[in-house]
């Protein structure tokens, strides 16, 4: 059995250079936004004050604009504020692109990994529907359908492996479970890129 990766066409992530919108002040000492890549380098400016910070934004679809750690209002003024975001990383690692299909072996992963931080910025659950990949930018949606029986499931990258040569994915308790490849350890998959990135 070959492992490959196929490319038939390509699909890139959504990432603006700049992005205008509302800053507020987070509870936690982590950046977070609705507008942005998870794990992006991104430039902070208050179009009130004129001052900026950079930090690591991560993604939160409850986030409407973007809000960075409180340390920073005596720079940026009270909230809400106008504010400019100057992308300059896309991603953790400025990914920006996806094949629309991948083909190859896929294993997966649970204990000790369970309740570690990804690089998404969340940690890992290995009883929800993720997966870890070497190479496509976080937050992408994959429909992955174990080759052996047909079975599908829809995952999200949030992770990166596996570090084990000729395998394209590390896969979720969860997700292996749907995809009835427990027993079997690894298998071959398919998968179609459903969304690229965030």
């Amino acid at each position: 059995m070959v492992t490959e990766k196929k490319t038939e066409g390509v699909l890139s992530v959504n990432c603006p250079r700049v992005i205008q919108t509302k800053g507020y002040y987070c509870k936690d000492d982590k950046a977070y936004s609705n507008r942005v890549q998870s794990g992006s380098r991104v430039r902070v400016e208050s179009l009130l004050t004129g001052k900026s910070i950079t930090i690591a934004v991560f993604r939160r679809e409850d986030i409407d604009g973007v809000c960075v750690p409180n340390r920073f209002s005596n720079m940026l003024g009270p909230e809400p504020f106008p504010a400019m975001l100057y992308i300059e990383r896309c991603g953790v690692d400025d990914r920006r692109y996806c094949p629309k299909y991948i083909r190859g072996l896929a294993s997966y992963y649970g204990e000790p990994y369970h309740g570690r931080q990804t690089p998404y910025g969340i940690e890992y659950d290995k009883e929800k529907f993720y997966a870890a990949s070497p190479d496509l930018p976080l937050g992408t949606l994959l429909r992955v359908k174990n080759l052996r029986n047909g079975r599908e499931v829809v995952v999200k990258v949030i992770d990166r492996g596996p570090f084990k040569e000729g395998r394209v994915l590390d896969l979720s308790v969860a997700s292996a479970r749907e995809l009835d490849m427990l027993r079997d350890g690894v298998v071959e998959i398919y998968a179609e890129v459903l969304r690229c990135g965030d």
